[in-house]
Parts: C-alpha cells; sequence; structure tokens
C-alpha cells in the first residue's frame, strides 16, 4: 500500500519507518529541512513542503495514496489546515493525530476518517503489558473476540495440540504458531521472526513459541491464569 505522511516529528518518522519496513510506499513530507534530512538515507519519496498552502500539493500525490496521515504534533492551526486542503484533494482516507479534545470535535467536524491518539495509545499498551506481561499482542475484534499473541506457557512444552485441547477447555483457537527470536530494542518483548503456517494437531509445542490464538478475551486470560503464564 501506499501512505502520504504529513509531519515527520518523533511519532511521524517511528510511523514512518515501521511502515517503511512493513513493505508499504511511503511519501513522506514535512516543512523542517532536519526532518527530512534524518530519513534521507531511508525514504525515497521525501518531499519538503508547507501542507497548510494548497500549492503544495503539485508533487504530492494525495490521490495515488491509500491513506494520508497527519502526524503534526503541536501546530493545531496547522494540522486542521492540511486536513481540509487533503480532504478538498479528494484523498482516499485520512488518519489524523489530535493534540487535545476540541482539536478532536473540529476534526470530527470535518468527517476526517479516524483520529488518534499516540500517546493514549503507548500508555494503554504499556499498561497491558505490565498487567499481562506475556501477552504480547492483542487485536480487539467486538463482541469481546480478540486475536492473542502469548508465550507458549512452560508446562504445554513437550505436548501436543491435539493433547492439550485449547478449543475444547478454552474455546480458543490457534491460529498459527511464530518462532521467537528473543527481545527487540524497543520492547522487553520476544518477537516472532518466523511464522510456522496452520499448526497440525500432532504438532508438539516448543519452548520458544509464540502461540496465535483466537477468541475471546476472557478465555486467553483464564488460559494464562491456569497455566501460570
Amino acid at each position: 500500500m501506499r501512505f502520504c505522511i504529513i509531519g515527520l516529528g518523533t511519532f511521524g518518522t517511528h510511523l514512518t519507518r515501521q511502515l517503511s519496513r512493513e513493505g508499504h510506499e511511503i511519501v513522506a513530507v514535512d516543512n523542517d529541512p532536519a526532518h527530512i534530512n534524518q530519513l534521507k538515507d531511508e525514504i525515497e519519496f521525501l518531499i519538503q513542503a508547507d501542507c497548510t498552502d494548497m500549492n503544495a500539493f503539485h508533487e504530492i500525490p494525495i490521490d495515488a495514496c491509500d491513506a494520508v496521515i497527519i502526524a503534526i504534533g503541536e501546530d493545531f492551526e496547522a494540522s486542521l489546515s492540511i486536513a481540509s486542503n487533503v480532504q478538498q484533494l479528494g484523498a482516499k482516507k485520512i488518519i489524523s493525530r489530535i493534540i487535545n479534545p476540541l482539536h478532536g470535535r473540529l476534526l470530527k467536524l470535518l468527517k476526517i476518517d479516524e483520529l488518534v491518539i499516540p500517546e493514549a495509545m503507548a500508555a494503554a499498551w504499556l499498561a497491558r503489558s505490565l498487567k499481562t506481561p506475556d501477552l504480547l499482542n492483542t487485536l480487539e475484534l467486538g463482541g469481546g473476540y480478540e486475536i492473542a499473541q502469548i508465550n507458549a506457557p512452560a508446562k504445554m512444552v513437550g505436548q501436543t495440540l491435539q493433547e492439550v485441547a485449547l478449543r475444547d477447555k478454552y474455546q480458543l483457537n490457534v491460529v498459527t504458531i511464530g518462532k521467537s527470536r528473543g527481545t527487540s530494542s524497543a520492547s522487553t518483548h520476544a518477537s516472532i521472526h518466523k511464522v510456522l503456517g496452520i499448526p497440525q494437531p500432532d504438532r508438539v509445542f516448543e519452548s520458544d513459541d509464540i502461540l496465535v490464538l483466537f477468541g475471546k478475551a476472557q478465555d486467553v486470560r483464564r488460559l494464562m491464569h491456569e497455566y501460570e503464564v
């Protein structure tokens, strides 16, 4: 996919690098040459421009991007102006960082597709990880269901998927199993470096397995509690 990210402060830069690592094409824009310079060896499409000026968009392919992400930090007025500009240019989807509740209400009036508060998202993730350290990641699906990544409990190691019977005992499905490569520099959690595909019933759990589970959040927590994860 192709994303246009406007604003290359801390949040915008991290987001640019992460999406690029995941294989997406990035058009990164900022009016500060220092911000542009720090990404010059990593991102191909870097544009120095002031996006509060509609004329700046002559070289920015807004209509060719799957989404425009406005990652402006403290400049309230600039963020609103840019949101209005990209909306007029027919952006397919607009995602904007919000600075405060008033900013959020005004962006809602502009009918911006999605609003994000990076600090709140980071705080929620950290709180969850501190509360349940071995719950590596979750994707909430609604209705109490989620997709969760957990380290394989020590008590499961050496047993087969069939023997553990997660579906019968916990109403959980193992979507896939990943192999751990240890902790990353940005987290104390292990990360996945290889995905094994759909696990077979006779597959034996190993100590470096990361389980990707689908089911209700309460059942994931029950499993973790009973296996003393």
